[in-house]
Formats: structure tokens, sequence, C-alpha cells
């Protein structure tokens, strides 16, 4: 079986990772990817095969090379990770055609930068694809295809990681088919298909008047080497070059100089803790409710404080913190949080205490739980929020009940105080139209 080669660097590596040198007649490598082909020259020059570059279509180059295609009469051209379209006037000249392996789980992402349209468009699970080529882009019939996740604090180069491991996979297991021309395939189902355009530079500026979830995505989305996530503000742009957790975001966008943004109400403003606020929050920690204790809380000497915050807002992606403050006086009287938040399937526990007993009872709770969920709605996606409550504490759930919640079920004998077992309620609100 005589197969022509077709791909950048990493692809081309990869491929002669598998096919046989025996079975190699050549390597084709694209006009407009400059960078690639010293490299690509060298590797043809050592399994002893001619190197054919490509040019544009409509170039007067596009006939010699037409030709030199034809004359050397592969059966098969095999494409992996390529930035150029192989037309079927080249494509006819092999007599099985030709295979092309996508970074995507076709026929979802077809077309340029998969990876990263994946993860801005919040989807939780790629792939790759090796399929057979036809004249559109992306959507020959499947031949074998492998899925791969995305985790939600992934930047697009560990999912790349992922994507090379799974294609060595792919074809490691469907090499020995193709080099005996045996291989089946099946068509793509059109009406779950997706396409990305080719992303330019100046397609990673956002706004902090954006969600803080698609601001998230876009930067990691766009790590180095990639062109990275900007915002220009009185013409200086600020590039993101590392991933930030929705915590770290949220301190910037609701940062009075850099995003200006704001959640406040008739009597009360939520900022996001800072590290700075480690006096007031480790105080509140001491009194905590233990039904709502969570583990990630514990309570750390006074030298440690402003360390142990700042590690959990940049090392946890499941969380978000504010300080409610009075809107009068500025004086920050306790905290919420929405914790636990399962990105996929949009939910969040919400915790909320005032931690300064001379303000509860005043209706300050209702007001931050009510903003605490426009923000899950509105900045993160949310669709689901919910709680826990002593099934006891008769004013706290009429107080959430208030603000939308409405009791789930009961929890008996789920918390022991002092010797004493107590039900909770677990109590739930939705948010946004699904």
């Amino acid at each position: 079986m005589r197969i022509l080669l077709c791909g950048d660097t990493p692809g081309i590596t990869q491929l002669i990772g598998h096919v046989p040198v025996e079975n190699i007649v050549g390597i084709i490598a694209a006009s407009i990817r400059p960078q690639y082909l010293t490299e690509l020259a060298s590797f043809a020059e050592k399994v002893k095969v001619p190197i054919f570059i490509q040019p544009q279509w409509n170039s007067s180059d596009y006939a010699q090379f037409k030709r030199q295609i034809l004359d050397i009469a592969p059966d098969i051209i095999f494409v992996n990770s390529y930035s150029m379209i192989i037309r079927d006037d080249v494509l006819s000249a092999s007599t099985h055609g030709g295979l092309n392996v996508h970074p995507a789980f076709l026929p979802r992402n077809r077309g340029c930068n998969p990876t990263q349209w994946a993860i801005i468009n919040k989807e939780f699970e790629t792939g790759v694809t090796l399929h057979e080529i036809d004249n559109g882009i992306d959507t020959g019939p499947i031949v074998d295809q492998r899925k791969i996740p995305i985790y939600f604090d992934d930047t697009w180069s560990k999912v790349r990681k992922r994507e090379v491991q799974a294609t060595n996979d792919l074809l490691k297991t469907n090499i020995p088919k193709i080099l005996l021309g045996k291989w089946d395939s099946v068509p793509q189902n059109n009406k779950d298909a997706t396409i990305g355009r080719r992303r330019k530079p100046e397609d990673g500026e956002f706004s902090w008047s954006g969600k803080i979830i698609d601001i998230h995505n876009k930067i990691r989305a766009l790590v180095p080497p990639l062109p990275t996530a900007f915002y220009l503000k009185e013409g200086l742009k600020t590039e993101f070059t590392n991933y930030l957790t929705p915590q770290e975001l949220t301190l910037k966008k609701y940062d009075p100089v850099i995003g200006g943004a704001q959640l406040k109400s008739e009597h009360i403003k939520l900022r996001p803790l800072k590290k700075s606020d480690s006096v007031l929050f480790f105080e509140w920690m001491k009194e905590r409710d233990p039904l709502i204790y969570d583990a990630s809380y514990f309570p750390v000497s006074e030298s440690d404080r402003e360390v142990w915050i700042e590690k959990l807002m940049s090392n946890r992606s499941d969380l978000v913190i504010f300080v409610i403050e009075l809107l009068n006086e500025k004086r920050a009287i306790g905290t919420c949080q929405l914790f636990n938040i399962n990105w996929i399937h949009r939910n969040a526990e919400l915790q909320i205490r005032i931690g300064d007993q001379s303000y509860q009872s005043k209706g300050y709770g209702c007001e931050a739980v009510d903003l605490l969920c426009e923000f899950g709605q509105e900045d993160l996606n949310l669709h689901r929020m919910y709680l826990q409550v002593f099934a006891d504490n008769t004013r706290e759930i009429k107080a959430f009940e208030k603000s939308g919640f409405s009791h789930e079920g009961t929890h008996k004998d789920s918390v022991s105080i002092d010797g004493e077992w107590k039900d909770v309620f677990s109590m739930a609100r939705l948010v946004g139209n699904g």
C-alpha cells in the first residue's frame, strides 16, 4: 500500500510513528505554513521520499503540484494536522482516496480550531476522528473515533495532550486495516454537525461586561503559544497567559478599576472575597453553623490566613465567595458563596452567613441570596441553586422561601449537635430557562 503523508511537523511525526516506512512514498507540506517546511524536508530525507509543497489552488504552481501527485500514484493520501484543503483533482490521483485525522468528535466541530471552539462553546467533551476525505470540510464518512473529556480547569494545551494520546490509539488500531485497504466507514449525521471558522488574533478580545463563564472559557482556550485572550481599556491591552479560576476572574470583573461591574440591591452589595478580608472571614468561620461546615474550611493559624485564602481562590474552580457589605455604612456584615459547583449539570450549593449578629433578621440575607442567585444565573450560567437548613429553623426557612427556594426533601437525623440528632431540609431554586 503506497501511502502519501500530508501534514505539519507534529502531524507527520505522529504518522511516521505508525505507518511503516516502506509504505511511505512522499510527504505533502502546506505552503501557507512555511515554519514547518525545513523540518518536514528533513523528515522526507530521512525516510528517503520526496516532499511536495502544496500551493494555493489558484497559484500558477498548482498545476505542477497536481502533476507531481499524479505521477507518484499513491494508493492513499493520509492527512493529519493539515491547514489546507486536498481538492478532488489531487485526491483522484489516489487509488483509495484519502483519510484524515480530525481533532474533534465529528460531526461536531468540523473545520478550523476545533479544540478552541469546543472550549469556548462550553462543551465538556471532544475527541479525535479518522474519516474518509470527500469534497466537504471534515464531512466524509467516519472510520473510527475516540471521545476525550474536557474538564472545567483544562486549558486547550491539556486537552491537546489527550487528543495526541487518543490519536495514537486510533492509528495503532486502524493502520493494519488501512494497509490492507479494508476498512469500514459510516456516513456522518449532518443534523448534529457544527463548524468553526478559522480564528484570528483579534478574536481573543473580550469585555468585562461579558459573563464570567465566557471570559473563563476564552482565556483557557487561548493560552500561549496561541494568540491570547485580552481586553482593552483606555487604549491599553492586557493579555491573559495563564488559567484563572472563577473566583480570580470575579475579583477582576467586580474590581472598581478593572472591570467596574457591581452586584448591589437597595441596602447591600456583594464584592468578591479577597486576601485582606481574611481577619473577618476567619472570625466568622469560627462561629460557623455545624450544618454548613465545608471540609475545605479548616481553621488555620492567624499568620497563615491570607496565604490560605489566596490558595483557596487560586486552587479551586468550584466556588465563588462574596463579602456582604452595607451600602450606606460600607461595612462588611457577612459572606455568601456558591460552592460545589457542577459545571456540567449547572448547579451549585448556596451558603450565606450574616456574621455580625446585630444585622441579622433585617432582610439583608434575602437581598444577598437574590444577588447571589442573579450572579449564578447571569455570570456562571447556572440553572439550579440548592441549600440545606435545619428543619426547626423556621425563620431561615421562611427567608429562603421568600427568595424563591422550595422544600425538596427532609434528611432525618442528618446532623448530631451535642449528642442530639437534627433533621435537615433540602431546598432549591431554579433560575434561567434551562
